[in-house]
């Protein structure tokens, strides 16, 4: 980390300001190539911590290239703990590209995705959850997608991790004390004391890792696949969830021939909903590929939305849907229920028992509000209340699963009075999984598939 980076931090294209990035020991130096200060002082009676206006200029030509409000960070006292400036000037991609191109030119290389992050975890002013919490706010969608990355982000997680991390190096440091000193050995006594020690830190990772349903859904929303038969009304459904018109409605059958996902927030929460192409017997050529893809979205969704039409009475294409979701978390949703009905409910009741169907209508919007109190509902199913400690990464449930796993083994051993040095190989393989999670202990191949998610600038 000798060299010094930078890039525009700011969402590319025109808007009310750019920034551009610089961190690393000659930022400043960089910086005084290029900012003339208005009215004209000293670069090195610029104070840090506060806004200083002026200008860019080309340091070949002295064209003035944009009016900016410069402020400089010094090292440890900034996002990166290294020295930072920020240049705020007028938002046009034109200007900021070539503001940027001027600091490269004054021997800054163009950072790497999530760079300056990475930085700020290198030089230990986050944890590697908190880093990814950084990724997990710029992409919440959502308030509890916000509020989990907040609490990850000030160390919600990270404080209930070392505190594990330290209770189980407290234990390893009585077992190593043995194996240092064998004449004096651990009493069968005490090692069940250790074994009870070891048991509550598993209890609390087992506990932690029953929040992943909770944190995948406040980070990443719920999967939903709106499924059924050509021209039921799933393309209508999905535009009254948006409030606007994204899918295209037509009386034809087949209008849907490929996957459509969009975003819905519903209250605090997210759905990510897939509309697909109809299912039906004896498909176009064309549309065969769009069922596929269908089928491929129900083997994701959490849950599948099965629109059924109520103005018209069950055939064979709705028995191949119901038997296509057999098996799945889903919805049965009869829509066009403004219409008089004609599907008979005793023969769907016979075909798919045990889920009772709402009425909706996509075009007059009855049953909607029903519906997405159905979905909130079913989405907190098992979700634990309370601001506890919450994880939200895949890697986070495999590291802390293995963690527990190794503790088992842990405790096995004290049981059975097993030598010390077996019990200590155990412990400390949890405390690498523990220690992994927090970035304690890292390999780059890890750091570069986190980091890689961010955007160049963060």
């Amino acid at each position: 980390m000798d060299d010094t980076i930078a890039a525009i931090a700011t969402p590319l294209g025109e808007g009310g300001i750019h920034i551009v990035r610089i961190s690393g020991k000659n930022a400043w130096p960089i910086a005084s190539k290029l900012f003339r200060a208005a009215p004209p002082q000293a670069t090195d009676s610029i104070p840090p911590l506060k806004a200083t206006f002026g200008h860019i200029v080309d340091p070949e030509t002295q064209r003035v290239l944009d009016e900016v409000l410069l402020i400089r960070f010094e090292a440890p006292r900034s996002y990166t703990c290294e020295d930072v400036v920020e240049i705020h000037g007028h938002g046009g991609a034109f200007v900021a590209a070539r503001i940027l191109q001027s600091v490269l030119d004054a021997g800054a290389r163009l950072a790497q995705p999530g760079e300056f992050t990475r930085r700020a975890f290198l030089n230990g002013r986050l944890d590697l959850t908190q880093a990814e919490a950084v990724a997990d706010l710029i992409h919440a969608a959502s308030d509890k997608a916000l509020a989990s990355a907040v609490s990850q982000l000030q160390g919600k997680l990270s404080e209930t991790l070392n505190g594990l991390y330290d209770r189980l190096l407290a234990v390893l440091s009585q077992l190593e004390a043995a194996i240092d000193f064998p004449e004096e050995g651990l009493e069968f006594e005490r090692k069940q004391a250790m074994a009870g020690q070891v048991r509550a830190v598993q209890k609390e990772i087992d506990q932690l890792i029953a929040t992943f349903r909770a944190g995948r859904i406040y980070r990443e929303g719920w999967n939903v696949a709106l499924v059924g038969k050509p021209n039921v009304g799933k393309s209508s459904l999905l535009n009254a969830l948006l409030k606007e018109d994204r899918a295209i409605v037509t009386p034809h059958p087949g209008t849907t021939r490929d996957v459509l996902e969009e975003r819905v927030r519903i209250r605090d929460l997210h759905l990510n909903i897939v509309d697909t192409a109809g299912i039906r017997h004896q498909p176009e050529e064309i549309e065969e590929e769009g069922i596929r893809r269908t089928r491929r979205a129900l083997e994701k969704a959490d849950l599948a939305l099965v629109v059924l039409d109520a103005s018209s009475p069950l055939d064979g294409n709705d028995t191949l849907l119901l038997d296509e979701v057999k098996g799945k978390p889903c919805f049965l949703l009869l829509n066009k229920s403004d219409r008089p009905a004609q599907l008979d409910i005793q023969t769907l009741a016979q075909k798919f028992p045990g889920e009772a169907p709402l009425n909706i209508s996509a075009t007059t919007g009855a049953g909607l509000d029903t519906l997405v109190d159905r979905l909130y509902t079913r989405m907190l199913e098992g979700v634990p209340s309370g601001e506890g400690a919450v994880i939200t990464r895949e890697r986070h449930r495999a590291a802390l699963a293995n963690a527990t796993e190794a503790l088992a083994n842990v405790v096995n051993s004290l049981d059975g009075d097993l030598s010390e040095d077996l019990v200590a190989v155990d412990l400390n393989t949890a405390l690498e999984h523990l220690g992994g999670l927090l970035g304690k202990t890292f390999v780059e191949d890890l750091l570069d598939q986190i980091f890689d998610d961010f955007c160049i600038g963060k």
